[in-house]
């Protein structure tokens, strides 16, 4: 089995002047049943299958995936994926995260039920994802080309997956931006679910039905979300205690924190803390 993978964990200005950024990107042509094992990622990972096939698991359900599909690996949720016994995927993928990323994933036609697509261009697609491997590297002009390419993909996807929207669908979408905004400004604050839906101007049932149709999860899960992946960032960027980690995230409980980081990482904060050391450049796995 051959691949490269390349690892982004930048610690500087450069991490944070854009909403996405890139996470990794590789390619890989995987041997006949290669198996992945359980695990848990703390960002988006899209995998696009050029040749072959396999099967993917998402939260217990099996998807199988050919040739001309891409399937989604979502934050905090339990994945599996193996490739066919006799036909083994090749694919490419991008890693990724950011403060739009679920909006902009549903808006490409995945959802945790059905995370896997079929492309109507799956050139382009390939092509687009290729463009992202291309321009790998740990430079900061690396990085935004990485970053420019990363958006030209999510248009792409979009436009891909775009029908006429009516006009209270594109409502709903409005409100749940501002509600993510919200999030993303005040997520370290002791704010409600009262207090988001305050923001936005609808009452509290109406936010949790926008979030369940747009995001396919409630709002506190969104905000608790939203915690764990800035909990991890933190971890990744600097040294601190589990404590500081907790608080810095918006937890005022850093025994709650501890016990939903571990239920939705499968893992301690401190062990978190102990296998993302000295990831600070790129890797290469060949």
């Amino acid at each position: 089995m051959k691949g490269h993978e390349y690892k982004y964990s930048f610690k500087n200005q450069f991490r944070t002047m854009a909403s996405m950024s890139v996470y990794r990107t590789g390619h890989q042509q995987c041997s006949g049943g290669f198996h992945r094992g359980l695990e848990v990622r703390d960002f988006y990972l899209i995998h696009f299958v050029m040749e072959g096939g396999g099967v993917y698991t998402l939260n217990g359900k099996q998807h199988p995936v050919r040739k001309g599909q891409a399937f989604l690996i979502y934050p905090s949720m339990p994945i599996d994926y193996q490739a066919d016994t006799n036909d083994p995927w090749e694919y490419c993928w991008v890693g990724f995260n950011g403060n739009d990323a679920r909006i902009l994933m549903n808006a490409a036609g995945f959802t945790p039920q059905n995370p896997v697509i079929t492309l109507k261009d799956p050139e382009r697609m390939e092509e687009l994802l290729m463009n992202i491997y291309r321009c790998r590297g740990h430079h900061p002009h690396e990085f935004i080309n990485m970053t420019a390419k990363l958006y030209e993909l999510l248009a792409f996807l979009i436009q891909e997956a775009s029908d006429p929207m009516p006009a209270q669908s594109r409502t709903g979408v409005e409100h749940v931006q501002r509600a993510c905004d919200f999030i993303a400004s005040h997520y370290q604050d002791p704010i409600t679910i009262n207090d988001i839906a305050g923001h936005v101007g609808i009452c509290r049932s109406r936010l949790y039905r926008v979030f369940k149709a747009h995001l396919s999860i409630s709002p506190l899960q969104y905000l608790t979300e939203f915690r764990l992946r800035e909990a991890c960032n933190l971890m990744n960027r600097q040294k601190a205690t589990v404590k500081e980690v907790a608080y810095a995230a918006g937890f005022s409980d850093p025994l709650y924190f501890s016990t939903v980081f571990k239920k939705s990482l499968g893992q301690s904060p401190k062990e978190y803390m102990k296998s993302s050391k000295g990831d600070d450049t790129y890797v290469t796995k060949q």
